[in-house]
């Protein structure tokens, strides 16, 4: 298992720019990345923002069902239902996608 931190500025989730810092762990023999959020504008509304891409081989070999689990905690009972990141993390998906068929 290998753990970073990392830094992301300069993207926008709905025309608001989203710039945090975030550890990241990769589980190559799980098959996940987990992100876990230690700064930044998303704990304005969260206590807790964590995002894990999942990727399980299909039964059949050919290719894989990928996944995302999300787990936030609300700063309080105003803070939104972050339905706005389910774009981005699709997008993320599409363009894994793109990538791993361009190299077949």
């Amino acid at each position: 298992m290998l753990t970073y931190r990392s830094i992301h500025q300069n993207r926008l989730i709905f025309g608001k720019p989203l710039s945090c810092k975030e550890r990241t762990t990769y589980d190559d023999e799980a098959r996940k990345i987990h992100h876990s959020t230690v700064e930044g504008v998303l704990l304005d509304d969260y206590k807790k923002f964590d995002a894990t891409l999942v990727v399980n081989p299909k039964a059949d070999g050919h290719g894989s069902i990928v996944s995302w689990v999300v787990e936030y905690e609300k700063i309080n009972e105003d803070s939104p239902v972050p339905m706005a990141y389910l774009a981005y993390f699709h997008n993320i998906i599409e363009d894994l996608n793109s990538h791993l068929c361009a190299s077949e």
